[in-house]
């Protein structure tokens, strides 16, 4: 088995610069990084140093995932000795702002468009456009990526969500 040096190395590096990772990072496997899931501003600073200084200067894809009350967005990035890094971040379901990538990496920009349409993130300073990869007239505000989406309750003829009515409650 391979000695895990680039990965070692490439985690070092990140170590240094941010010593509170430790625990946080870890190698997964030959040529693989991940990480737990970082809050905004601790992720952002993490992905401004690996884009740069880090030398992971190649983005291949953005994944979004239901986590229950947050949702996680799992930046993949690359290094030139083909170290992949899966840089987590979290944000709360009932605000799921996050900042696009699309200055750095343009090649986000339809990752980042899905994240809207499936997850209903809020991509701060992606550029205009039109959704993807939901049809026009998809109703607002459903994301059918989200847990608590049921694809049973979805009229594809009338292009609705109808979910059943909950007993007892009451309307105001």
């Amino acid at each position: 088995m391979s000695e895990l040096i680039a990965e070692k190395q490439a985690l070092a590096t990140i170590l240094e610069k941010f010593p509170f990772l430790e625990g946080k990072l870890e190698i997964q496997r030959r040529q693989r990084i991940i990480s737990s899931a970082l809050e905004r501003p601790l992720f952002e600073e993490v992905f401004g140093f690996v884009t740069t200084d880090g030398g992971f200067d190649n983005f291949h894809l953005v994944i979004g995932v239901d986590d229950g009350d947050n949702l996680g967005f799992i930046y993949v990035l690359s290094n030139d000795d083909k170290v992949m890094l899966s840089l987590k971040q979290s944000a709360p379901k009932s605000n799921p702002a996050i900042k696009s990538v699309c200055s750095v990496f343009p090649n986000a920009l339809w990752h980042e468009r899905e994240l809207v349409d499936l997850f209903g993130a809020i991509v701060e300073e992606l550029p205009e456009g039109p959704t993807y990869p939901l049809p026009d007239g998809w109703p607002a505000g459903n994301y059918p990526l989200r847990k608590e989406w049921k694809v049973e309750y979805f009229d594809k003829v009338n292009m609705t969500y109808n979910p059943p009515v909950t007993a007892g409650k009451e309307e105001e």
